[in-house]
């Protein structure tokens, strides 16, 4: 008798952190926290005196910085399938993002 023949569907195969890691993610993480940079800043200027948009803008603004720069971090880290100079231009890239909340909360006044 022979054996029974395995299931012709499709198999499930568990996401590893490594494939989710992958340019396109990395490059639309990175732009999102841009965009949602540019929102903070578009908040700070549509209303500069009121306290509770600054707040927002603020939050925006770090918010933006943090998820594009953790983003790359991950992905200079993380990532096998970069090589060392994509790496470091990673780790530039996050540094960058940080700087820009730095003048961005400067901007600000705070």
């Amino acid at each position: 008798m022979p054996p029974p023949q395995p299931y012709p569907g499709m198999y499930y195969q568990p996401m590893t952190p490594e494939h989710m890691l992958s340019h396109r993610n990395v490059w639309l993480v990175n732009a999102i926290g841009l965009v949602v940079i540019w929102i903070g800043m578009l908040v700070h200027l549509a209303s500069p005196a009121d306290a509770t948009s600054l707040h927002i803008a603020q939050f925006f603004v770090v918010s933006g910085a943090l998820l594009g720069a953790l983003a790359s971090t991950a992905g200079a880290l993380g990532s096998k399938k970069t090589t060392d100079l994509q790496n470091v231009g990673l780790l530039v890239w996050a540094g960058s993002l940080a700087l820009l909340a730095g003048f961005a909360l400067a901007a600000m006044g705070i």
